[in-house]
């Protein structure tokens, strides 16, 4: 008689999701600043970022090190999905995943993520707004 020897470690992974950009076409939406955005915007956004940018910073304010935050996943999302939550994740949402390794200021931003005071990121994005007449 055989036996199934089952091993488990409770590690936490440390990972967050978070949505940068969700597009706002066809429905009432918009984002903290009132602006709205479409697919095509979001992904030259994301494009830029990942070209010119891809660092994780704390409040605009700071650069994290790798030893302190890590954007390990920088993608357009390709379907609607709904988290556990309930809440929907909309098609061509630009979405990040942070890794928050093991250390001292890592530990404070993690516990923070968890607890819910860091609940998303930003584009920290500068625009000319500017009202059209029909």
């Amino acid at each position: 008689m055989s036996q199934t020897v089952k091993k488990a470690l409770d590690v936490e992974r440390r990972k967050a999701l978070f949505v940068v950009l969700s597009p706002q076409e066809g429905d009432e939406t918009d984002d903290l600043h009132g602006s709205t955005y479409t697919a095509e915007d979001i992904e030259l956004a994301r494009d830029s970022f990942n070209r010119h940018c891809r660092k994780a910073n704390l409040f605009h304010c700071v650069e994290l090190t790798s030893q302190e935050a890590v954007i390990d996943q920088c993608y357009i999302n390709p379907a609607d999905f709904t988290l556990e939550d309930g809440r929907v994740i909309k098609k061509d949402a630009w979405l990040q995943v942070w890794h928050f390794p093991e250390g001292d200021v890592a530990d404070t931003l993690w516990q923070a993520v968890k607890s819910g005071d860091i609940n998303g990121v930003s584009t920290y994005a500068r625009a000319k707004i500017e009202t059209l007449e029909a």
